[in-house]
């Protein structure tokens, strides 16, 4: 595989990262530099690692082309890229505190090592308690799914950024795992990497359970609720998995719907390459005027009703 770095690769054009996702057919893990400078997602940067670490823990190569040093690639240094994928790179940067303005890439495996995530995460919402509880909680559950059912060795990788210019913060989660389709086609039907995303993304469906509204540990709600939070900021959230991306597009009059199909979205096949795994990148506005609490509890009741909608269409008596 080889991943190529375009210019710039933010949520509203990540198409410019994924038309540059080259499969060659060989072992081993390629990164291309660009010449020159280039910013990027954190959810670009997970990526990147969960996949050039899941060909080194398999004994694969893993190499870096192009390098330069700039302030784009001290700026990967800094941010661990390197280091995940087990390339040697001769670059000296001086780390700044992080706390409350980034957390560099960091792999998880374990729930204690989310536990510790969570709690690095929390600087970086700026919000109050009651607030931070809710998005932690969301966060967690989406890095929990991760870790229990991506049946990837090398587990989840995570990065966030705060953009002090917009008051926005940038997350992104990624893993080299078995992707959406073939997690949710234990217990539903998906023909296609895209049906695979929008029935991740919709509450109470899980691979986990063919139960909707899942089960007791397992309720289908991770993705849907990031989703409901993007939507009501008026941001972007990003679902990649196999050959296809969903991209959710910025709402004029946002509401919370239960089917990706009611939302304002845009689709992308990835021409070259289909991505090993899964990735979801979300921004949200860490001063917005939407108090969290107040935003789960209407999430929670769309969440509901759409359930009980697909239980009972699904078990409605068939009369000839």
């Amino acid at each position: 595989m080889r991943i190529s770095l375009p210019g710039r690769a933010y949520l509203a054009d990540l198409e410019r990262f994924l038309r540059l996702l080259e499969d060659d057919g060989k072992e081993g893990f390629t990164l291309v530099l660009r010449e020159g400078l280039f910013s990027l997602h954190p959810v670009v940067l997970a990526m990147i690692a969960a996949t050039g670490a899941a060909a080194d823990s398999a004994g694969q190569s893993t190499q870096v082309e192009n390098l330069t040093v700039n302030s784009s690639t001290r700026y990967l240094r800094r941010m661990n890229v390197f280091s995940h994928i087990n390339a040697e790179v001769d670059i000296s940067v001086r780390e700044h505190e992080a706390a409350g303005r980034f957390i560099p890439v960091r792999n998880i495996l374990t729930n204690g090592e989310l536990n510790d995530f969570i709690k690095d995460f929390v600087p970086l919402l700026h919000m109050e308690p009651r607030d931070a509880d809710a998005v932690k909680y969301v966060l967690f559950e989406l890095i929990r799914n991760v870790l229990e059912h991506s049946g990837s060795s090398t587990g989840a990788f995570v990065a966030a950024q705060v953009s002090q210019m917009n008051r926005r913060l940038l997350l992104g989660v990624a893993d080299a795992g078995i992707g959406i389709k073939r997690s949710i086609s234990r217990s539903h039907r998906a023909d296609s990497d895209r049906e695979a995303i929008s029935l991740a993304l919709r509450p109470g469906i899980t691979g986990a359970s063919p139960r909707f509204g899942g089960n007791e540990t397992n309720g289908g709600a991770g993705l849907f609720f990031l989703k409901s939070m993007a939507t009501l900021s008026r941001h972007h959230m990003v679902v990649v998995s196999g050959d296809s991306m969903m991209k959710l597009l910025t709402q004029r009059n946002p509401q919370i719907n239960a089917n990706i199909a009611d939302d304002r979205v845009t689709w992308f096949s990835i021409p070259n390459a289909s991505y090993r795994g899964t990735a979801v990148g979300i921004d949200l506005q860490i001063d917005s005027p939407v108090g969290f609490v107040e935003l789960l509890r209407r999430i929670g009741q769309v969440y509901h009703i759409d359930v009980k909608k697909q239980k009972a269409a699904r078990f409605k008596p068939r009369f000839s």
